[in-house]
Formats: C-alpha cells, sequence, structure tokens
C-alpha cells in the first residue's frame, strides 16, 4: 500500500504576467494581476508483484484541488476572432484513478500497459458561474497506452507503441471538441557494432488524424512521421 497527502504552489510566469499572442483567429492576453496557483493533493494506491517479479502492477486513486489556477478565459468570441486572457480560474477539481503495469514473458520479451482516467472540472468560479461544472481544457477523460518491447543483441531491438485517447475540450467554455485517437509507432534498431548502430522510428504509422486545437480553426499533430538514421556511441570499448 501507499498514500501521500501534499500542498504546493506556482507562481505565474513572466510570460502568463507580460506576453500576449495570437494564433491564427486567437488572440490571447496576458495579465499582469495574476496570483499563484495552490494545489492540495492526496492520492493511495497498491503495488504488486507476482511470478517471481515478472509481473508489477501498480494501481493509485488521486484527487488534486487547485485554487486559483491560471487558465485561459474567453472575453469574446467572434468568426474573425476570438479574445482570451489569462485569469485565475477559481477552484478545479481532478479526480481519478492511474494503474500500469509490466509483464516479463522472457529475458528478450516484455509488455507493459497504462491506464488513466481523469474527471476535471471547474468547481468554483464566482467571477463568472456559468463555467462551473464544465470540464477543464486539454484533459482527455480517458488514455491508454500499451507496449511491447524485443530486444536481442543478435538480431535487433523492436518496440511496438499504442496510443489512445477519447474526446477533450480546447476551450474553457467547452464548445470546442477535440476528437479522441487511437496512433501507433514502431522502433527497431540493430547495432551494426559495439559502437554504432542504424534505426528506423516510425510514428503514426496508419496516418490517424490527431486534432491539437480546434479554436474555431481546426489544428493537427504531425502525420505519418518516418525517420531512418545511424547512431554512434563514443567511447565504448
Amino acid at each position: 500500500m501507499t498514500g501521500s497527502i501534499s500542498k504546493g504552489f506556482r507562481q505565474p510566469t513572466l510570460n502568463e504576467l507580460y506576453r500576449s499572442f495570437r494564433i491564427g483567429n486567437v488572440l490571447t492576453l496576458a495579465n499582469e494581476n495574476l496570483r499563484a496557483e495552490r494545489s492540495t493533493t492526496g492520492e493511495a494506491g497498491v503495488l504488486l508483484s507476482a511470478m517471481g517479479n515478472r509481473l508489477y502492477v501498480r494501481s493509485v486513486g488521486f484527487c488534486s484541488n487547485i485554487d486559483q489556477p491560471v487558465s485561459n478565459l474567453t472575453l469574446t468570441s467572434a468568426p474573425s476572432l476570438i479574445t482570451r486572457q489569462r485569469q485565475n480560474l477559481g477552484r478545479t477539481r481532478s479526480c481519478g484513478i492511474e494503474t500500469d503495469s509490466q509483464f516479463r514473458a522472457r529475458t528478450d520479451l516484455d509488455f507493459s500497459a497504462g491506464y488513466l482516467f481523469v474527471d476535471a472540472t471547474v468547481r468554483s468560479f464566482p467571477a463568472d458561474r456559468s463555467l462551473e461544472g464544465l470540464k477543464v481544457p486539454q484533459v482527455a477523460r480517458n488514455q491508454f497506452n500499451f507496449q511491447t518491447r524485443y530486444s536481442n543483441s543478435k538480431i535487433a531491438t523492436i518496440n511496438l507503441q499504442m496510443r489512445a485517447a477519447d474526446s477533450q475540450f480546447d476551450d474553457d467554455q467547452n464548445l470546442f471538441r477535440l476528437a479522441g485517437f487511437v496512433s501507433f509507432d514502431v522502433f527497431v534498431s540493430r547495432h551494426i557494432n559495439r559502437s554504432s548502430e542504424v534505426y528506423l522510428a516510425a510514428e503514426n504509422i496508419f496516418g490517424e488524424r490527431i486534432e491539437a486545437g480546434r479554436t474555431p480553426v481546426l489544428t493537427l499533430t504531425n502525420p505519418r512521421t518516418v525517420r531512418v538514421g545511424l547512431r554512434f556511441t563514443l567511447g565504448s570499448k
């Protein structure tokens, strides 16, 4: 069993205090009157190992309350320009569970998986009650990852990874929804000698459309990306 309770704070950055910026049709204003964020977090969980330490499982439940979190709040919205300003967003609460596991099938083959559920909402904001109960932007409710790794110095190292997340909102008013996605990556490398190896890395190998922004102009993350290279290790014997 494991558990902890902690408190912390974060001062606004210089960018948040003094730097305004514009991306597409969204103008975000700085705010020199921002106050520090303060958080109270509690968590409890279990750690298990079995099968001669070949299987490892960790599961943790958590809840975090943040007072005065810095967020981009919408002031005005028009088709040609959305104006936002960094403001302290009352109080938010993020509660959920995180689980990860690893299974070593053989000395050269292992599997790992992780799942995160988080419910992040605005609990209190007297300056604008319409935001209370809405989801915190850019936080997916469910996230999952899976990875398998094969490593044999005489053959190759092969990593296959899957990442998935469900939909989330891109704005404080929960008007612009980002679609969920499932993406696969693969990495393969082979040693040529003790000091060098050749590798192939492919990200988002099926060309999944992953939405990064929608305010309201849609912004996508990188499409299918493939890299081939040669790595050298200096000083190897």
